[in-house]
């Protein structure tokens, strides 16, 4: 009712006319009229038809509507349009039924001016209450999914968190949304062209399984939403070429975007076996639930990188402050006397010792390997803004073994520390001698050398290398004798050219002219210390591809 007096009535209803009864009983709301205890007076049609009653004159007003909750804003309407003399307005919950009919009360007055009876207009409000209702609870629920923090599920295992995901969609789409039918797809990791279901209910088994892609044709609304990032309602399925069948006997859909910075990451999409179940305001709802769905996603996401950055860190500590102790242990069993062994059988059991050595040396790989492979898992799951490198510009360096020579030991630490990321191994001798001995034991994929080592010619080194590398090249035994001799300049011989093998040098004068001799004997130029990562890693790249080369035509 507007915020007037109502005009003066007698102090006993008259019947209305016939045009005014036929006005009254029409109106699309329900009209009442009641004395001062509230007791009813007269009323109209829909009053009765939602009261369920066929003639409730004398009844009480709120007994007739089943005690009906007060929702507000005025909480005493009768009364405070007696008080005041001006007109109320509340909403009413009518829990039999479940409607809400917006109640305005307002005075009728007698010649003093004096309220006498009360007038009721009642309109029902259900689907716009509804809707508020729902409205202020997503409200509270996107406010929940934007508070998944980490002190809630950082400790949680990814599985973990995705249920927990899952759980309040669940919870909140069905209480809240009242959709039955729901299926959530995200793109996949190791397709992003695939939608991967990340939660569904409601859906038929042979829906949950089948492959859905991102594109315009063949793969459904799911496909065609996530190819544009639009939403689309679907009214009746028997009119829409796109729609497949998710939940069994679906005539109509509402289908979302997961946006997430105006990228696609995924779809939300509800069905209904009703056709032309949602309205515009369901798509209004289910688009900022899925805003919020995406947010969470992207924040569960976050979350998993931050513990592999962490897993990731903690690796590369305890793998640093292993380096030293893993080389000892493998220049340790490289320098194994054998041939005085081999001379004394009878104080010592050769073979028992030499089982021994072996066994750790191979357990000191297994740790190395240990530690390659939790990284390999890791780095790959890194974006490159979290991780310390890019590590997907070097796939030829992941499973490498890289056998270094410097009387530095620092700089052995350092280049595994390095390589580490990229998955190869290094393994490190201080002295020439320590490390022909190592490879003499060992395949290794690449060499470095310092310019000046300790106990022998850096030159040297590498004439020592070639030759062994050759006799690996040409599947010779490491005792056969070279023809022509080792210390010829012509050997190696014209069927192994390139060994890959780099020096390494600091800025100042290279005294033995290593660098010079190398190069005529086919080293590439040496990269210099304190290393640039990016010439480093090309250098690797570029030795390694080469070698690979070569075998791969002597193969042919």
């Amino acid at each position: 009712m507007n915020d007037v007096f109502m005009p003066v009535m007698p102090e006993q209803p008259q019947s209305p006319h016939n045009f005014e009864k036929n006005i009254l009983e029409n109106i699309p709301a329900a009209l009442v009229l009641t004395d001062l205890e509230q007791n009813i007076i007269w009323c109209n049609q829909k009053f009765c038809e939602w009261g369920g009653i066929d003639n409730p004159a004398g009844k009480k007003f709120f007994t007739v509507l089943g005690r009906p909750a007060m929702r507000g804003p005025d909480f005493v309407p009768f009364s405070k349009v007696r008080r005041t003399g001006l007109p109320s307005v509340t909403v009413l919950e009518i829990k039999y039924s479940g409607k809400f009919l917006q109640m305005e009360v307002g005075p009728v007055f007698n010649a003093e001016e004096k309220v006498t009876r009360y007038v009721v207009t009642l309109h029902d409000v259900t689907n716009q209450t509804i809707k508020e209702e729902k409205w202020i609870r997503l409200r509270e629920v996107c406010k929940e999914l934007a508070d998944l923090s980490k002190k809630d599920i950082l400790q949680r295992s990814p599985k973990d968190r995705t249920n927990i995901l899952r759980a309040k969609i669940a919870k909140y789409t069905q209480e809240i949304l009242k959709f039955s039918a729901v299926e959530v797809r995200v793109k996949s990791e190791r397709d992003n062209n695939l939608l991967e279901p990340l939660f569904t209910f409601g859906m038929a088994e042979e829906a949950r399984l089948r492959n859905l892609y991102v594109s315009q044709d063949g793969n459904g609304i799911t496909g065609w939403v996530a190819f544009h990032g639009k939403s689309y309602k679907m009214d009746d399925s028997s009119e829409d070429p796109f729609f497949i069948e998710g939940a069994a006997g679906a005539r109509s859909s509402l289908t979302v975007p997961l946006l997430h910075r105006g990228s696609v990451i995924g779809t939300f999409d509800v069905e209904s076996t009703q056709p032309n179940a949602f309205d515009d305001t369901d798509l209004e709802l289910l688009e900022t639930f899925a805003d919020n769905v995406a947010g969470a996603i992207h924040t569960l996401e976050l979350l998993s990188v931050e513990q592999k950055e962490t897993a990731f860190r903690s690796i590369e500590k305890v793998f640093t402050d292993s380096i030293g102790p893993l080389n000892l242990i493998l220049n340790e069993t490289a320098r194994l006397p054998i041939d005085e062994i081999r001379e004394h059988p009878e104080v010592l059991n050769f073979d028992d010792i030499v089982t021994s050595f072996t066994r750790v040396r191979d357990y000191a790989r297994q740790i190395q390997n240990a530690f390659q492979g939790h990284i390999a898992t890791l780095t790959t799951d890194l974006p490159p803004e979290l991780s310390s490198t890019d590590c997907n510009n070097y796939p030829m360096l992941r499973g490498r073994r890289i056998l270094i020579a410097d009387g530095d030991e620092s700089v052995g630490k350092e280049l595994s520390r390095l390589l580490f990321y990229y998955g190869s191994t290094v393994e490190a001798s201080t002295t020439g001698y320590g490390a022909l001995k190592m490879l003499e034991t060992t395949h290794y994929d690449a060499f470095m050398s310092d310019i000046k080592l300790p106990d022998m010619s850096a030159f040297s080194f590498f004439r020592k290398v070639r030759c062994i590398y050759c006799k690996r090249f040409q599947n010779r035994p490491l005792f056969t004798i070279c023809e022509p001799p080792e210390n010829d300049p012509s050997c190696p011989s014209s069927a192994m050219g390139f060994v890959p093998f780099l020096y390494m040098r600091s800025f100042g004068y290279d005294s033995g002219h290593v660098t010079i001799r190398a190069t005529q004997a086919g080293v590439p130029k040496p990269i210099f210390k304190p290393f640039i990562l990016t010439q480093l890693l090309d250098s690797l790249k570029m030795v390694i591809l080469k070698a690979e080369q070569q075998q791969q035509q002597k193969r042919s």
